[in-house]
């Protein structure tokens, strides 16, 4: 994808944008985990053999930049919180753990190339809050996740259809650890899950 970058970059190029622009961009927004349950007990004994699985989900998302100069900008991502279930594998097969609403809130700061095309890619990193949202147990009771910190990082394509009118794709990722809590016919369950998400927006953007 670099080497793609390259390609369209011109050194000559006219900026695309100027400091003060303001973007704002609305996207649908694909959400895929792959996740690790690195821990878990129940009544402070260890359960061998489990595993964790969370579904994918599709929402909205948005973000605001506002460049502090013709490459370099201020990014803020949020959006609608994804739906996830959480289903136990291995020697939790079959147990349906609980269910939660959760997001990022995302500040970055983004690179934009400047190319003699319509097309104009973009790389970015900052930090994440991972926020977990209307936990509800299932076989757990009293079941609840942590909020976590988590890098982000993100590489997207901008297409200028208008003075100020874009479309949008981008990929973001922000990998996580969280804990996990709950009871289980009264006794304590104590766990920690690893979570890679990764999130595809497509969109579009409007520059003010």
């Amino acid at each position: 994808m670099l080497g793609c970058f390259s390609s369209i970059s011109v050194a000559n190029a006219e900026p695309r944008y100027s400091k003060g622009d303001w973007l704002f961009g609305l996207n649908a927004a694909k959400v895929f985990t792959n996740e690790t349950l690195d821990s878990i007990s129940a009544g402070g004994a260890p359960i061998p053999g489990s595993g964790i699985d969370i579904s994918d989900d599709t929402t909205l998302s948005f973000d605001v930049s506002y460049f502090l100069n013709s490459s370099l900008a201020l990014n803020f991502f949020g959006g609608f919180p994804a739906n996830a279930n959480l289903t136990g594998t291995g020697s939790l097969g079959g147990m349906t753990v609980g269910e939660t609403k959760y997001g990022p809130a995302i500040l970055s700061l983004q690179y934009h190339f400047s190319t003699n095309s319509s097309v104009s890619p973009y790389f970015g990193a900052g930090i994440a809050r991972i926020l977990f949202l209307e936990e509800q147990g299932d076989a757990l009771a009293d079941f609840d996740l942590k909020d976590a910190w988590a890098p982000a990082l993100q590489v997207g394509m901008r297409y200028q259809m208008s003075d100020n009118w874009f479309a949008n794709a981008d990929i973001r990722y922000t990998p996580f650890e969280t804990d996990i809590s709950g009871t289980l016919g009264g006794a304590p369950v104590r766990g920690k899950v690893s979570v890679d998400p990764t999130i595809l927006n497509i969109g579009v953007a409007y520059r003010f």
